[in-house]
């Protein structure tokens, strides 16, 4: 059976009805994988890992404008659909639902989502009201769709804390399924933007989880500013000049930790490349 390609909510609601309702599928169940289009390795192992969760899996191409800033690259951002639903039909996806933006943000739309605490810090410092976009269009993803599981990368693991946050909260009846990042044969953390990458840039973003690993062997015998401190030395040395952060934080609710308790640390690192900006982070 081909994919279904779905561009309206009335036609997503049948579209998920006749799956959900068929002769086979009695009480099927649904997992949904959004994504922003430009599809790779990762999104597809997001499609694996909802086939294992799930009777149907649905996936969602949104560039979602609310979440893009005014110097960002909304208009750059890559799109390439025909392609990506081929390459979310090789990996078994039955639905992809592609909205046009008077969809799901129409002329009188007047909301937004936001998780302050977690919001707050990382990312959420520079790219202000960058997860009130998120939080938004994933609910209204989740309300449309009616998903029984919604999978996301570890690779934006604020943003997952975020969605399993709100989720919680708004009594959302949908299970969160996190993956692994999902990383190229040099480690590096598989992302859209790195196609804006040239051979030169990439061979210098290679380094960034070589050093994070690096990092994590040491992080229990010294102090945490150490590790800060040889992880911020250790990627200007490769060449990245341009550094958003390098923060260790707890795994579970983003709050500072501090040298006696550092079971739960996590390390994030936000840095730019030219022009090109790259997340990437670490359990330690």
């Amino acid at each position: 059976m081909s994919i279904e390609v779905i561009r309206d909510l009335r036609g997503l609601h049948s579209s998920i009805a006749r799956h959900r309702n068929g002769p086979l599928n009695t009480a099927a169940s649904l997992a949904i994988v959004p994504t922003m289009g430009a599809i790779h390795e990762a999104h597809e192992a997001l499609v694996v890992e909802a086939k294992k969760n799930a009777n149907i899996v649905l996936a969602t191409i949104f560039v979602n404008p609310m979440q893009f800033g005014e110097n960002e690259d909304l208009d750059k951002y890559p799109r390439s659909e025909e392609e990506d639903i081929k390459r979310l039909e090789d990996k078994g996806c039955d639905i992809v639902y592609i909205p046009e933006n008077k969809t799901m943000y129409p002329d009188d739309f007047d909301l937004t989502i936001n998780v302050p605490k977690l919001s707050s810090v990382l990312c959420g410092k520079e790219r202000k009201n960058h997860f009130q976009g998120v939080a938004t269009v994933v609910a209204k993803l989740l309300l449309q769709s009616g998903a029984d599981y919604a999978i996301f990368g570890e690779k934006d693991y604020q943003q997952l804390l975020i969605i399993t946050s709100l989720v919680k909260d708004l009594d959302i009846p949908c299970k969160i399924v996190p993956i692994s990042t999902v990383r190229d044969n040099n480690g590096l953390a598989i992302s859209s933007r790195n196609q804006y990458l040239n051979p030169k840039q990439i061979n210098i973003a290679n380094n960034i989880n070589i050093i994070m690993t690096e990092a994590a062997k040491n992080f229990y015998n010294v102090d945490i500013n150490e590790t800060i401190s040889f992880v911020r030395k250790s990627i200007e040395k490769v060449g990245i000049n341009k550094i958003d952060y390098i923060e260790i934080r707890d795994n579970h609710n983003l709050e500072n930790i501090s040298n006696n308790n550092k079971s739960n640390a996590r390390l994030f690192i936000a840095v730019y490349i030219d022009e090109v900006r790259l997340i990437d982070n670490i359990k330690l």
